[in-house]
């Protein structure tokens, strides 16, 4: 039993290092914003649509990739992945031409979209119910670190190396990773058919709520997706005047407090008994922090950065979205039921990300500087960021509709 165990906690291991690893590639453009930019003469709604590329194939295979995994196994499945994440990362940095740095973010969210089902498919291979969650919470984490990893040391490398290769260096992480999946992972084939899959699927598609959760779960998603993977570090460049390696501090402190959110909105819940009551108060929690942070002009930057962490830590309770997608089906669709829920979660990068593009343009109206650089102020970040917090309204409505649930026991 104990090489089995062995193998156990590797092959898990080795889910949430892709996990990480594929979080770093997706969020890397948040410091090279200004870099590509001027580089490439974009546009910010231009920008927004060519990192946003990687979300259109990630919501787009979060289902299949369920039913590919279970017939190729999490092996082969991860290490194909992590090759592809590889490559996609390596043409996104030598990229010369939109069309390549398109191709790029298209590959990276093409193979990123397995790697947290991988963690949940090794979880149920090798570790017995109980440990679920668990499992799969310290994947989340692990997700939170890739960001974490993607903001701030990504912008040291870019100040050291230039963004060119600080990009091949994350390439060459993926490629070693991808040596490790297949020579010290075990294949393991699941019995699962295409046709209960697909019931399950017919199950939750049929049900109004689970699109509503996936509705909520998207907006409270956008501290993420239209902030801490974008325009936070813009931003805070713009209002306070600083590098982009300290701007990029903004970003940490939303995937951290977004990890940690997770937990504490699920302790909550328990205490209260109440998943629907928590959703509505940390949702109202985002909302204050977040105006605080973005348009107080009198807070410090060290004050802007406690009411972000606050922020993040209130759309955590996103997380209990997927506790209540999976009591809307049998025990034996959970997996299906966390792949519907998260591929409408991630639907708010292919949305958001260049909406606020195109407003940050919009309010821009033609402004450039004397190299015809287009400008932009903290009075456009600002227009455009509040979109976020009507989003944060439109998902406490939502609530409203999602009927209360207790914690599924077994």
């Amino acid at each position: 039993m104990k090489p089995q165990k062995n193998t156990a906690i590797l092959s898990i291991a080795i889910c949430w290092m892709f996990y990480l690893f594929s979080y770093i590639a997706r969020v890397e453009p948040s410091v090279l914003a200004n870099d590509l930019m001027t580089e490439f003469s974009l546009t910010s709604s231009v920008f927004g649509f060519i990192v946003s590329m990687a979300y259109f194939p990630y919501v787009a295979m979060q289902i299949p990739c369920g039913v590919i995994t279970d017939k190729l196994g999490t092996k082969t499945m991860l290490s194909i992945s992590c090759a592809i994440c590889s490559l996609g990362t390596f043409i996104f940095g030598s990229a010369h031409s939109i069309f390549c740095l398109e191709l790029g973010r298209f590959l990276i969210g093409l193979s990123s979209a397995s790697a947290f089902l991988c963690c949940g498919k090794v979880a149920t291979d090798f570790f017995g119910k109980d440990k679920y969650a668990m499992l799969m919470g310290i994947a989340m984490c692990m997700g939170c670190l890739g960001g974490i990893s993607g903001s701030a040391p990504t912008a040291y490398l870019v100040s050291k190396f230039g963004w060119r290769v600080a990009t091949y260096i994350i390439s060459g992480i993926g490629i070693g990773l991808t040596i490790l999946a297949m020579t010290c992972m075990r294949k393991v084939k699941s019995d699962t058919s295409e046709t209960k899959l697909l019931s399950g699927l017919k199950i939750i598609a049929k049900n109004p709520r689970a699109w509503i959760l996936g509705f909520y779960g998207a907006m409270t998603y956008l501290p993420l997706s239209a902030l801490a993977e974008l325009w936070v570090v813009p931003f805070m460049e713009k209002r306070y005047g600083i590098a982009t390696e300290k701007a990029a501090i903004a970003s940490i402190i939303l995937f951290v407090g977004f990890a940690l959110g997770g937990v504490i909105a699920a302790w909550v819940a328990e205490k209260i008994n109440s998943y629907k009551k928590t959703i509505i108060m940390f949702t109202f929690g985002v909302i204050i922090a977040f105006w605080i942070a973005i348009y107080n002009d009198s807070i410090s930057f060290v004050s802007c950065l406690m009411f972000l962490f606050l922020g993040g830590i209130c759309a955590g309770t996103n997380t209990l979205a997927f506790a209540v997608a999976y009591n809307l089906v049998p025990k034996e669709f959970g997996g299906t039921s966390a792949g519907f829920t998260n591929a409408l979660i991630m639907s708010s990068g292919i949305i958001f990300q260049p909406l606020l593009g195109k407003l940050l343009d919009f309010f821009r109206n033609g402004l450039v500087n004397a190299d015809g650089i287009p400008v932009y102020n903290l009075v456009m970040y600002r227009s455009a960021f509040i979109f976020v917090i009507i989003g944060m309204f439109l998902a406490i409505i939502a609530t409203f509709f999602i009927n209360d649930v207790k914690h599924r026991e077994g």
